[in-house]
């Protein structure tokens, strides 16, 4: 029996969460935009101490600023929508293609029995949400 598009998300989202892979859109630039003028102003303001002290400053403000920013990708997985969730099962036709499984169980104990299939899954999620969805990856991917 093949593999259908929500046992593959549901296996994906088991992997990432084995990994704590987390995803971040755009509130990392943000956050080092914060903490850079804060440096800035410090600067300006008190030497090279006063750069020590508004970066400080500029980053504590810029971690309570993005406080929860930051989701779970299996919360990722189970959020897109049905075209995308498509979409990346379409991709992972063509990753898994040449590989050797006939069902969900078969294709979990090859990703889990071998580190470079594994590598290559979770590679292939991390492009996913980088490049359809505009979001970074958290956490060691492979």
């Amino acid at each position: 029996m093949p593999v259908s598009a929500d046992e593959l998300i549901r296996l994906l989202s088991v992997l990432a969460e084995e990994e704590n892979l987390r995803v971040t859109v755009k509130e990392t630039m943000k956050a080092g935009v914060m903490a850079g003028t804060g440096a800035t102003i410090g600067g300006l303001m008190g030497g090279p101490l006063g750069i020590a002290v508004g970066g400080t400053c500029g980053s504590l403000f810029a971690a309570y600023m993005t406080n929860g920013k930051f989701k779970s990708v299996p919360q990722i997985l189970q959020e897109m929508k049905p075209e995308q969730k498509q979409k990346l099962y379409a991709q992972y036709q063509i990753i898994l293609q040449g590989l050797d499984y006939s069902d969900i169980y078969d294709l979990q104990k090859l990703i889990t029995g071998d580190s470079k299939v594994k590598g290559m899954v979770l590679e292939g999620l991390s492009n996913y949400l980088q490049n359809e969805l505009n979001m970074a990856i958290v956490g060691n991917v492979g």
